[in-house]
Order: C-alpha cells, then structure tokens, then sequence
C-alpha cells in the first residue's frame, strides 16, 4: 500500500467517534434479585452495551450503549421478551 493510501485509511478510522447514550427505564416488574440477574445477564450480552448499573431499591436500569451498534427500540424489546414491563424515564 503506498504511503497515500495508508493516510486515506487512517482518516477514515482514527476519526471514528463512539456515539453513546446513556438512558434510565424502570422497571416495574423487576422485584427480586432473580429478576435482576435475567435483565442484566441478557442486557450485558447484548452488542452495543456499553454500561448498565442496577439500581433495584428503584427498579431502574442505567444503560450506556454504543448507538451504531444497537438502539433504544431494540434494548426494550428484549427487556419486553424477557416478560418485564419498562418505563422511560429520561
């Protein structure tokens, strides 16, 4: 590769930002510490997941994710397929 096409490819990756959201849902349905290791065990193995923290005196999921890799819609249907109901709370 000559040395202009090594400068193209390296413009083209170092500049690559990750675009991360950090969003909080509640979830109503999630009571025991049985319910919690489901979420966050399916959650973590998700692509994209940069981050979740369990809050369960509040029933609330802190989740950080990779937004080229994976969207709010996606996250809360897997929650919704595990049979755990979620609430947005910005």
């Amino acid at each position: 590769m000559s040395w202009y096409g090594q400068d193209i490819n390296n413009l083209f990756t170092s500049n690559r930002e990750v675009r991360q959201v950090t969003i909080n849902l509640i979830v109503t349905n999630m009571k025991t510490e049985e319910d919690r290791q489901k979420v966050g065990n399916a959650l973590q193995n998700l692509n994209g997941i940069i981050n979740l923290t369990i809050l369960p005196r509040n029933r609330r999921l802190v989740i950080t994710y990779n937004l080229d890799q994976i969207n709010l819609e996606n996250i809360c249907h897997h929650i919704s397929q595990l049979g755990y109901n979620y609430v947005k709370k910005a």
